[in-house]
């Protein structure tokens, strides 16, 4: 059995170029290892449609769909076999499959998306692509709500360019994915035939009449282009007012902003959670923090440390604890850091593990504030308990499986409301929406990428965590273990960006924030909304089934 035709069981042979070229549009638009294009991704839900539309049946639409996702979510999500194999300690011929497994089930979105071109293609071409514009919308959002692993959305690889991503402050990154991706669509329904048609019956009118069968669409195809660049136009020409009103800069000033310390420590993943080096880890975290802070000995940042980068229980540790307490209260900054955290609960019969945030002030040295991540990451913070096996223990790295935090509220110092965000926390809407909507005039991300080695998922994790920044009209202070750390400005630009892979103390500035965006009012009803238009398009639009109904 062969899922892809060939060139002679297919009009044109066409499919598995276009199916190439769609994998590659996923793998090329995200960061990688060879060359990064972002517009690239547009390809992806292009070929897709396209294989869709010239699919002779809802199964190999689906066929076509979910592999040529499949192969680009593999090159794009290679990774992921890294830390079980690394971490867990999974040979390579276990440790393969786990990613395969997962990038299976995100590409089943793929599959999807190219059964509903094959079923849509009786209604006119505009609105094809506007209905397919709206699928695409409602996928990501259901995909990052059931499966809880957003990675490959749209938006994502788009946001290293930032003038194509600012339509987010006002519809989202969701939404903003399925409004390129209708783009794509009225562009390239220029090259495709008429979705009225199926493919073998285009081919066939082309065969048998020639250019009379392809100018018989053409009175589509200039309306559908026009479009296509009108609105493309209208998200750049918005995304070039925006960035212009603000422009860029890396020291904002003034009585609203804060200035941010970095510290990097590059402590190897493998080691960080043996007992012996934990002298050695809170040693090197404060010499990079003196010895930045004895350069500019009249600033008083505020000092943030990565996500668990004190490998041991803070509140209970009598050895170093006392010592990094000491940080804030002789230098007068305070110092946000991460560190399990561990309490009482009265319904649990073990002390309760969190991956928790503590912010540090002067002048006692003592946690002011602290908060907890909510949504942990499956099998590397927790266990479902019908997979509590061995080797998936390995990945919760000593500390044991953590609890899920409850309490979203800013952590405040001065004129700070921190609103906190645990690593991949970063890259769901909905979390960065709650900690704004509590009060929140400035996002910090604390995160450890030591997981991912040397390879795209840093970048990969970082462009994701920009959208929140675009989407909630907030600067982001973005502190790592390994790299990257940065600055990010409301217009989801890099105003500041570290190394990789080096202990380093880096220096950014970044405004608070108090008005909220377009987006923000109006969570959470763009969802909703789309989802209901798509419906009634579906059942009342032209060609729907219902006014067919009625007609006959």
């Amino acid at each position: 059995m062969t899922f892809f035709p060939s060139a002679a069981s297919r009009p044109g042979g066409r499919i598995l170029p276009v199916a190439l070229a769609g994998a590659l549009g996923l793998w090329l638009g995200f960061p990688n290892d060879l060359a990064g294009i972002p517009p690239l991704v547009l390809l992806w839900p292009l070929a897709l449609a396209w294989l869709g539309l010239h699919a002779a049946t809802r199964g190999a639409a689906m066929r076509y769909g979910w592999l040529t996702s499949l192969a680009g979510s593999i090159a794009a999500l290679y990774w992921l076999s890294l830390p079980v194999h690394n971490v867990g300690g999974l040979p390579w011929l276990l440790a393969v499959p786990c990613a395969l497994l997962i990038a299976a089930c995100i590409s089943s979105a793929g599959g999807f998306f190219s059964v509903a071109a094959h079923l849509l293609r009786h209604r006119p071409p505009w609105l094809w692509a506007v209905m397919l514009g709206l699928l695409w919308y409602v996928l990501e959002a259901v995909y990052a709500l059931v499966l809880g692993f957003p990675w490959l959305e749209l938006s994502g690889a788009l946001a290293a360019w930032p003038l194509l991503v600012q339509g987010a402050d006002a519809i989202g990154s969701y939404a903003l994915a399925g409004l390129w991706t209708t783009i794509a669509l009225w562009c390239g329904l220029a090259l495709l035939p008429h979705p009225t048609q199926t493919a073998p019956a285009a081919e066939k009118n082309m065969r048998q009449n020639g250019k009379a069968a392809h100018n018989c669409r053409m009175p589509w195809r200039p309306a559908c282009l026009a479009s296509g660049l009108l609105m493309a136009a209208l998200l750049l020409g918005y995304g070039a007012l925006r960035m212009h009103r603000q422009p860029l800069t890396s020291d904002p000033g003034g009585p609203q902003s804060v200035l941010a310390l970095f510290v990097e420590g590059n402590v190897d993943q493998n080691q960080k959670w043996l007992p012996a080096f934990q002298r050695q880890t809170v040693d090197l975290y404060l010499k990079l923090t003196y010895d930045a802070l004895a350069q500019k000995p009249d600033e008083r940042p505020l000092i943030i440390w990565p996500e668990t980068a004190l490998p041991f229980f803070f509140e209970t540790n009598q050895l170093h604890s006392p010592r990094v307490r000491q940080l804030p209260a002789i230098t007068g900054c305070p110092l946000l850091l991460g560190a399990p955290g561990v309490e009482r609960l009265p319904d649990k019969k073990k002390p309760a593990v969190f991956n928790r945030a503590f912010l540090l002030t002067p002048p006692s040295g003592e946690a002011a504030a602290h908060y907890d991540k909510e949504h942990l990451v499956p099998f590397g913070e927790y266990l479902p308990e019908w997979l509590n096996w061995g080797f998936l223990e390995a990945l919760l790295q000593g500390v044991g499986v953590y609890e899920t935090g409850t309490a979203i509220a800013p952590l405040r110092y001065g004129n700070l409301a921190l609103g906190m965000l645990i690593c991949y926390e970063g890259i769901f809407p909905w979390l960065a929406q709650a900690r704004v909507q509590d009060g929140a005039n400035i996002l910090v991300d604390i995160s450890n990428d030591g997981w991912f080695g040397a390879t795209p998922a840093a970048r990969q994790h970082l462009y994701l965590t920009v959208l929140r920044a675009l989407e909630q009209n907030r600067w982001i202070l973005r502190g790592t273990n390994t790299g990257i750390s940065v600055v990010v400005d409301s217009r989801g630009r890099l105003v500041m960006r570290g190394d990789q892979f080096r202990e380093q103390a880096i220096w950014g500035r970044a405004a608070l924030e108090s008005r909220p965006s377009l987006y923000h009012r109006l969570w959470p009803w763009p969802l909703p909304a789309a989802t209901a238009l798509l419906t009634g398009l579906v059942l009342w639009g032209p060609g729907g089934s219902i006014r067919r109904r009625t007609r006959v």
